[in-house]
């Protein structure tokens, strides 16, 4: 059985639109959700490091079922009902421990939900003459039109959050029934295999670089919405900066194959790195919602540039045969490591420094990251292709 020459892209479409939707809503609004349970930061950051902790364990293996079984497309549409029955617990679970044990569940299906359409989709495309770039366009949309309008429409921040994702997840769930294909999924073998790579000093130099960044943009994607409230700012800010800053990065995104041949994937990460010191410095110091709106447009570079750049250099420095392993090295080192570390430090130094302190932290951390990666020695042959500069998710 083999997939429909340049068929199906509409579902896939769809099936984004729904699932960044979903996340426009959860990546906001809901640490300030669990927050408004009694819970400390240092509780919250715990059960936002789920997430990444089974990014490293779960997507192999679901991976895995999806390569044995050829049917990548009943599995995705398991992992879709599976995340979402186990969102709906939330409407139940109100302990740190019963919350625990349902986000724990959650994530082992979530968390691998994003790879395995991805590999579904460049393998529909890989048979026409479609854009990655137009497909995933629709979830940015979704992302941007769920957070925005959700801000816009909630005076605060209580069970709306859950029951709105998870109207959005179901669905997802619904669509994810209208793709059909044979098999796609990342190769396990070679996904283990990329681990191998670390042995290439600059590889090396460079993933410490990009954990070090994405610890420091843990206190935004955890505690931005608890320190928001805590300044008695009401949600659609956070909404609306949001919006903005998946709007800047896929600005960002579009525009870049215009000038990346002028400009190294080293030099462009030094950039992202600064800027996001630079925006962290920002938040560290205001408390007005416009100059909190405004300094989301730095996303720009925080998300898009930063993961633009990674790309390009991962391709740049591993073999055409572990292209694959290397990108999947790359999630699990960046997302994974850094993810999972960060939530959890974040959690604790709210609650020791409170967020514009937390923030100032994370600018620091920031400048440590971008000295790192001037330290890599080799800066040939990293300019992106334009295939490359078009393959992004919203952060």
């Amino acid at each position: 059985m083999t997939a429909p020459k340049g068929g199906g892209i509409v579902p896939l479409g769809g099936f984004y639109f729904l699932y960044f939707g979903a996340l426009g809503i959860i990546l906001p609004f809901f640490p300030a959700y669990l927050k408004s349970l009694a819970l400390s930061a240092s509780q919250v950051g715990v059960l936002l490091a789920l997430p990444p902790l089974f990014s490293l364990l779960a997507p192999p293996l679901w991976s895995l079922l999806a390569d044995r079984s050829g049917r990548a497309d009943v599995v995705l549409s398991v992992l879709s009902f599976g995340a979402c029955a186990c969102f709906s617990l939330l409407l139940a679970a109100q302990r740190f421990s019963w919350l625990l044990l349902v986000l724990a569940a959650y994530a082992a299906f979530n968390s691998s939900i994003t790879p395995l359409v991805d590999s579904l989709t460049l393998e529909r495309l890989s048979s026409s003459r479609g854009s990655y770039a137009r497909v995933r366009l629709f979830g940015s949309i979704g992302f941007v039109l769920s957070s925005t309008i959700f801000g816009m429409a909630i005076s605060k921040i209580d069970r709306a959050t859950v029951i709105a994702a998870l109207c959005l997840m179901a669905g997802y769930f619904a669509w994810s029934l209208a793709i059909r294909t044979a098999s796609a999924g990342v190769h396990v073998g070679r996904l283990l295999g990329g681990f191998r790579q670390l042995a290439d000093r600059d590889l090396a130099v460079f993933l410490t670089g990009t954990c070090l960044h994405w610890i420091a943009c843990a206190p935004f994607h955890g505690t931005f919405s608890i320190h928001l409230q805590a300044l008695g700012l009401r949600p659609r800010v956070v909404g609306l900066a949001s919006g903005l800053g998946v709007l800047a990065e896929t600005a960002f995104m579009y525009s870049y194959p215009r000038f990346s041949n002028r400009i190294s994937a080293k030099h462009l990460l030094f950039v992202a790195f600064v800027a996001s010191s630079l925006r962290w410095i920002g938040m560290a110091a205001v408390d007005r919602p416009a100059f909190i709106i405004l300094l989301s447009l730095l996303h720009a570079f925080t998300f898009g540039a930063f993961y633009i750049a990674s790309v390009a250099y991962v391709a740049s420095r591993t073999p055409p045969q572990l292209r694959a392993s290397g990108q999947g090295l790359f999630v699990s080192i960046t997302f994974g490591v850094g993810g999972l570390i960060g939530y959890l430090i974040s959690g604790v130094g709210y609650d020791a420094l409170g967020g514009h302190r937390l923030f100032a932290v994370a600018a620091l951390v920031e400048l440590a990251a971008a000295w790192l990666v001037l330290r890599i020695k080799a800066d040939t042959g990293l300019h992106a292709p334009r295939s490359v500069a078009a393959s992004g998710v919203p952060g």
